[in-house]
């Protein structure tokens, strides 16, 4: 026959009855529920924000609208520099830019000089490294290039298609790749017709 069903369970599922609303342990629970999602939110709130400034400060680093001297890279190479007693005084023969490295650096404040130097050294079959930004004790030069002891042929070679850079030598560097630091008074590549590829010397005297 009939069934009287508990007043408290709805198919299987217990209802709260007023007098539990009002109970001590369901209000105290309901409370520890509420300072969770609280706390959730609050903690979301603080890691978006984070994220948010991270990412304004990582596009103003970059842009350099705002420096961090700890940040800054190592100087790369000084310059301008006396005749440098490093400077080898035979002729090295003009290398094959697909075989060499050039790491491109930008001494200015001029924003993107050196990913647009490094692009117009790829399309002159020179294999770019590093782009990025370096320090010149004075700016207002050609720029710098440094190489160790390996590298002579290749630093010259890079002197022909930017007239002017200053030669700094590394003893303790290895290998035959070569950094460029690009100073104020850069202008343009060598007109690649005009470039010269018969032997020559490194130029290690500062030039404008």
């Amino acid at each position: 026959m009939g069934h009287n069903p508990d007043p408290k369970e709805w198919h299987g599922h217990h209802i709260i009855t007023e007098d539990e609303l009002a109970s001590p342990e369901f209000t105290i629970d309901a409370k520890h529920r509420r300072r969770r999602i609280i706390r959730r939110r609050v903690i979301l709130s603080l890691t978006l924000l984070l994220l948010i400034a991270a990412l304004v400060m990582a596009y103003l680093v970059n842009t350099r609208t705002v420096v961090i001297d700890a940040l800054e890279p190592q100087p790369v190479a000084q310059a301008p520099i006396k005749v440098n007693e490093s400077c080898p005084t035979q002729k090295f023969n003009y290398a094959d830019p697909k075989k060499m490295t050039v790491n491109v650096m930008n001494g200015t404040q001029v924003a993107g000089l050196a990913g647009a130097t490094a692009t117009k050294l790829k399309k002159r079959g020179f294999k770019v490294g590093n782009v990025g930004n370096a320090r010149l004790s004075k700016a207002d030069v050609v720029g710098a290039i440094t190489s160790g002891p390996d590298g002579y042929a290749q630093a010259m070679t890079v002197q022909r298609n930017i007239k002017g850079l200053t030669y700094v030598y590394d003893a303790k560097r290895k290998g035959s790749a070569v950094d460029v630091v690009i100073g104020t008074e850069y202008g343009d590549l060598v007109e690649e017709k005009k470039v010269n590829k018969k032997p020559g010397k490194l130029g290690c005297t500062p030039k404008k």
